[in-house]
């Protein structure tokens, strides 16, 4: 493979990963927009951008998919799921609040919680949502990426990072 076809494949994979970072993290708003508003009995809009995505999700996913996508098991996939989400959820609940100053959610009001940044119930709900990624989400988007052309999946991709960019850019400035 020459230097030109190897940075087209990289670039190509970047573009595919930046859909999948989108996909996840607009799930992820869609998840925490619902479930608060209906705890709260009134529509709240969650998020830290301005934009439906929530970029924890995203990286998550990653991460997720790093470690559980060989799983072949379901209970597998959600114990593994509901274990590294939940580690992944209390440390960036530290980083977040280290670096922005600010608690971006907060689990205090419900049972089986810890400091309020972990809870039992998101766990469990992370483990099924786990599992709906390892076992819908990325292979949908693996097999969009295939049956798509290469120009159609930069585009998007482009178009996922130049957004969420922005987004985070004019978010930061604001705050």
């Amino acid at each position: 493979m020459n230097v030109q076809k190897t940075a087209s494949y990289v670039f190509t994979k970047i573009c595919s990963a930046a859909v999948l970072f989108t996909v996840c993290g607009f799930a992820g708003w869609v998840y925490e927009t619902a479930l608060t508003s209906y705890l709260w009995g009134r529509y709240a809009e969650r998020g830290y951008l301005h934009i439906p995505v929530l970029p924890v999700y995203g990286v998550f996913a990653f991460l997720l998919i790093l470690i559980l996508k060989k799983c072949r098991r379901w209970f597998a996939v959600f114990a593994g799921g509901m274990i590294v989400s939940t580690a992944l959820e209390l440390v960036s609940s530290y980083i977040i609040e280290a670096v922005i100053h600010q608690k971006l959610w907060n689990y205090s009001s419900w049972d089986f919680n810890f400091q309020g940044r972990i809870s039992l119930y998101s766990s469990l709900i992370f483990g099924a949502m786990s599992v709906l990624l390892i076992k819908a989400v990325y292979p949908a988007v693996r097999k969009f990426r295939k049956k798509t052309s290469e120009n159609v999946v930069r585009t998007i991709g482009i178009c996922c990072i130049a957004v969420i960019s922005l987004d985070f850019i004019y978010t930061l400035t604001q705050k």
